[in-house]
């Protein structure tokens, strides 16, 4: 009953530093297996299973500065960097402060005493202002991208500020990372350190670019002609990636690695994704209008146009192989 687990949680929570080993909370999960196999999985988790973490660790420190960082996608994410405090076993002293709503909501500003915590005992983030400093100021994260200069604006249905620039430096360092990350295009060797070198050299100002690269301009960022090769069989394999993994790589808001298989199994090719009309795209289950327009809207841009086209005919894979099976078996027991 909800009343017994309600009870176990005290009761954990009671005699949790007494334990040999760590732990930061309780899964409640459903126990028959047939109940199990009909509620299925989400992406990471299964919809039978629930996590109860116990309340996060606390400490009270100091906000030194606010910095910003620009996404991928242009968002102005404001970074609180803060005296370091031990939580939950690690020095931890930045924290993401999300947006200006959260921000004025809170009032927080440099130089106060904040009280900080780990959510879920992993996430550093800042719970509350304790106290401001003499003279300080409210702060508003600025209507400028720090990085191009250009020019922040919100958007009227959502919390954030994007730079409005998308060859912004920043966005395009974070977009080619997104691109060659491990649940994306899986370009083993191209980390942020390399990217960021590629584009000072100007050796590559879009992802269809990587496919460009050889190994003796590729060794003047990495130093060694073997890291070089592995870099370049990297990306060369990377062509023959599935094409969820390359909808998600492209970085459409609001598009995830689930969203993405969902959209390659409706619509069975690139081609026809880019054809879809937002209607056919609602028809998929679990999609809503927003996700529905993004993906329509993002496949309208001329920039993403050509970038697909050029991926395209470097021979990146532009069709979905399910992976589905003859059921010539099904039904028989042997």
């Amino acid at each position: 009953s909800l009343k017994e687990i309600d009870g176990y949680f005290s009761h954990l929570m009671e005699i949790r530093a007494d334990l040999p080993y760590d732990i930061d909370g309780i899964v409640y999960k459903v126990n028959a297996i047939s109940l199990q196999e009909r509620l299925g999985f989400l992406t990471r988790t299964p919809r039978w299973a629930i996590a109860h973490k116990f309340p996060a660790e606390k400490a009270i420190t100091r906000i030194n500065n606010i910095r910003i960082q620009v996404g991928r996608a242009g968002a102005l994410t404001p970074v609180a960097v803060f005296d370091p405090v031990q939580l939950a076993g690690t020095t931890v002293s930045r924290a993401i402060l999300h947006n200006q709503d959260i921000i004025s909501d809170k009032d927080i500003r440099v130089g106060d005493r904040i009280v900080v915590r780990k959510a879920g005992d992993i996430i550093p983030e800042v719970v509350r202002s304790v106290s401001h400093r003499e003279g300080s100021e409210p702060y508003f994260i600025p209507n400028v991208c720090p990085i191009c200069g250009a020019e922040a604006l919100r958007d009227e249905d959502e919390a954030v500020i994007r730079c409005q620039n998308i060859d912004c430096p920043a966005q395009l360092a974070r977009s080619i990372e997104h691109f060659a990350s491990r649940n994306a295009m899986n370009i083993e060797g191209l980390g942020e350190a390399i990217v960021q070198q590629l584009l000072d050299n100007k050796f590559v100002s879009n992802v269809a670019d990587l496919y460009e690269l050889d190994v003796q301009t590729v060794m003047q960022v990495t130093g060694g002609m073997k890291s070089a090769e592995n870099l370049i069989n990297s990306i060369e394999n990377s062509k023959k990636a599935s094409l969820d993994r390359l909808v998600f790589a492209l970085g459409i808001r609001g598009i995830g690695q689930r969203a993405a298989k969902l959209l390659c199994e409706k619509f069975g090719s690139m081609e026809a994704i880019m054809e879809a009309l937002p209607l056919e795209i609602c028809s998929i289950d679990g999609f809503g209008d927003i996700m529905a327009d993004s993906v329509y809207n993002a496949m309208q841009e001329p920039h993403r146009i050509k970038l697909i086209e050029r991926l395209k005919n470097h021979g990146v894979n532009m069709t979905y192989d399910s992976g589905k099976v003859s059921d010539e078996l099904a039904g028989k027991t042997f």
